[in-house]
């Protein structure tokens, strides 16, 4: 104990200590300095992300506005945002309504090519006034009697051999149709006098036309008289003269042939619009 006495205080107070644990040590410097240099980096990098992002959107954005400003020419160079954004509304809505004209205008064809007999507007050409008052039926038939024989021989070849036979036909007959009769539709406009007929026709161009225009009136046993065909870089045009043979009961009645070119007419245009 005599010894304890002789001890320093500052070795006493050391020993009086020793049940007490010393304090962890600490990370070393370097490991320290990592850490917080990872800790610092991924803030930087999170932060250099949402730049990098935010610079393309802008870029983006950029190259949309001025696609969207050559998509409307008329507007000035230098102009803002806001008012290209309301052009290009305004000029939307006004390409929908030029649409839906557009639309209808080809519903309303389609109909007329799918429904030819719709497509017709008739046009009936009379004589004049005058011509019609001075002209009867006997006046009309007494002008046929007196005709050449070269009209009556070229128009009605039946006539004329009966004629010749030494019947008198021609007081018994009906005048026959002294004015055109005139069915028009988008392409093809036909002209019916009696036994002859013009059909015009207009149609782009396309392989074998005119062989399928002589099939259908062949078909319906209409004789082409002449035929003029013509063209350009894109068109065709038709003129042909056609005729249908017929006795004297066929005579009376015009119409039958009237139907009949009528028909072709209306088969012509299915061919066209196909």
């Amino acid at each position: 104990m005599s010894s304890l006495h002789h001890l320093p205080w500052a070795l006493l107070n050391s020993c009086s200590d020793i049940d007490h644990f010393p304090p962890p040590p600490t990370q070393s410097g370097k490991k320290r300095d990592a850490a917080e240099r990872k800790s610092c980096g991924g803030a930087a990098s999170a932060h250099d992300i949402h730049i990098w992002t935010e610079r393309e959107r802008r870029k983006k954005m950029r190259t949309m506005f001025a696609n969207l400003h050559a998509l409307l020419p008329h507007l000035p160079a230098k102009v803002d945002k806001s008012s290209l954004v309301d052009e290009a509304v305004n000029h939307i809505k006004t390409l929908q309504q030029t649409l839906q004209n557009l639309h209808k205008q080809k519903l309303e064809r389609l109909n007329n090519d799918t429904n030819p007999s719709l497509s017709f507007s008739k046009i009936v050409h009379h004589p004049s006034a005058r011509s019609s008052a001075a002209t009867t039926r006997e006046a009309f038939l007494a002008n046929q009697a007196s005709s050449t024989n070269d009209m009556s021989s070229t128009l009605f070849p039946q006539l004329s051999t009966a004629a010749a036979a030494g019947d008198n036909v021609v007081s018994i007959l009906p005048s026959p149709p002294s004015s055109f009769q005139t069915w028009l539709s988008s392409n093809l406009v036909l002209n019916v006098c009696g036994h002859h007929a013009h059909f015009c026709i207009c149609s782009v161009k396309k392989p074998g036309l005119f062989p399928t225009l002589c099939y259908v009136l062949e078909k319906h046993q209409i004789h082409v008289v002449s035929a003029h065909v013509s063209s350009d870089y894109h068109r065709s045009f038709f003129m042909i003269h056609a005729h249908m043979n017929g006795g004297y009961d066929e005579f009376e009645a015009a119409t039958v042939a009237e139907d009949t070119f009528k028909e072709a007419a209306r088969e012509i245009i299915f061919w066209l619009s196909s």
